[in-house]
C-alpha cells in the first residue's frame, strides 16, 4: 500500500513539471562538516590523519516564487578531492557504513530528520528523510562508494583522487557537459543512478487521500548524512568535498542536446512543481600532520643537521 501510493505520486508529480521552464539560479546545494572544536556544523574544519569527519549535505530553495512549499526532488552524486586512494602502505581514507544502501521500506531503513542535525557518530549513514523513491528496486542502484585515481580507475573523473557517492550502477564519473552526440544511453544512466532525494506530494491528486511521510519546508534541508574516515597518511591536504557538476537531473533525454540540469519543487498540495537551477557550496577538511609527527620530522631533521657537522 505504502510503495503504491508513493509511486503514484511520484508519476503525477513528474508528469506535472515535465514541462515547466527553469528558474535560474534558484536552489542552492550547501555541503557541510561538523568542527568538533567550534561544535557546530560548519563549511570548514582542521583535523589531524585518522581523524573521522562528519558531513551533510543540505538544500534550500533560493529563488523569488513565493508560492514554493516543499521539497519534490533532486538528483546528486556528492564528491571528495584529494583522497588517499593508496593503500600500499598503511591505511587509505574511507567511508562509515550506510545503513541501507538500496531501500526505503521499514522505519529504520532511512535517517530521520533529527539524525540529520546530529554532529555526532551514527550507526549508519545515508538518506536523510525523504523517501519518495528508493535507490532502486534492484541492487544496480544500491548506495555506493566510487574510488577514482591515486591508485583505482580514473573512469572519466577529473585529474586527481577521489571519492564519489552514487549508485552502484553508476561506476564511471558523470559528464559535466552532455551534448546532443554524448547523450547516450550510458552517458544518462550515470546521472539517474545518482543519489536522489525525492518525496510525493502532501495529497493526492487523483485519489485526495493524504501523504502521511509529507514533510513541508524549503530552507536548510537535510538530505544526506555521512562520515569520512581519514587514513594515516601525514602529507598536510586539503580535500573538497562538493557535487559532481554533471549529476544533476537533465532536461534533455537521448540524443537530445538540452543540457539544461534542474531540480523540483512542489508549489501546490496536489503535486505542481517547479524546475530551478542548482548551485553549490563546497566545504573543506584541511589535514595538517599530527604532532607526535611533526616530533618526528624535527627529530629526523636535527639528527641530519648534526651529521652534517665537521
Amino acid at each position: 500500500m505504502r510503495v503504491t501510493f508513493l509511486a503514484a505520486l511520484s508519476l503525477a508529480a513528474q508528469l506535472a513539471h515535465a514541462q515547466t521552464p527553469i528558474e535560474p539560479n534558484a536552489s542552492r546545494i550547501e555541503l557541510q562538516v561538523f568542527d568538533t572544536t567550534a561544535n557546530a556544523w560548519t563549511s570548514t574544519t582542521t583535523v589531524t590523519p585518522n581523524a573521522r569527519i562528519e558531513w551533510r549535505v543540505r538544500v534550500s530553495y533560493t529563488g523569488t516564487n513565493s508560492n514554493v512549499l516543499a521539497l519534490s526532488s533532486i538528483r546528486y552524486q556528492p564528491t571528495f578531492s584529494n583522497i588517499d586512494n593508496d593503500n600500499t602502505i598503511g591505511t587509505r581514507d574511507d567511508l562509515a557504513a550506510w545503513r541501507r544502501p538500496n531501500t526505503f521500506l521499514g522505519t529504520t531503513d532511512i535517517l530521520s530528520q533529527e539524525e540529520g542535525e546530529i554532529g555526532g557518530p551514527l550507526p549508519g549513514y545515508g538518506r536523510v528523510a525523504f523517501i519518495g523513491v528508493a535507490m532502486s528496486s534492484t541492487s544496480l542502484n544500491a548506495l555506493t562508494m566510487f574510488r577514482h585515481g591515486g591508485g583505482a580507475p580514473q573512469n572519466a573523473a577529473p585529474a586527481g583522487s577521489w571519492l564519489r557517492i552514487a549508485g552502484s550502477g553508476a561506476p564511471s564519473w558523470p559528464l559535466a557537459t552532455v551534448t546532443a552526440a554524448s547523450a547516450t544511453v550510458a552517458n544518462l544512466s550515470n546521472i539517474a543512478r545518482g543519489v536522489v532525494a525525492s518525496q510525493a506530494s502532501e495529497i493526492n491528486p487523483i485519489t485526495g487521500s493524504t501523504n502521511p511521510f509529507y514533510l513541508a519546508g524549503t530552507q536548510n534541508l537535510v538530505v544526506f548524512r555521512g562520515a569520512l574516515l581519514l587514513s594515516d597518511l601525514q602529507d598536510p591536504r586539503t580535500l573538497a568535498l562538493s557535487i559532481a557538476p554533471g549529476s544533476q537531473d537533465r532536461a534533455g533525454t537521448n540524443n537530445s542536446p538540452d543540457d539544461a540540469r534542474f531540480m523540483t519543487w512542489f508549489t501546490s498540495q496536489t503535486g505542481s512543481s517547479i524546475r530551478t537551477q542548482v548551485a553549490f557550496t563546497d566545504a573543506s577538511i584541511v589535514v595538517v600532520p599530527s604532532p607526535t609527527a611533526l616530533t618526528s620530522f624535527s627529530l629526523l631533521l636535527l639528527a641530519a643537521a648534526r651529521r652534517r657537522r665537521p
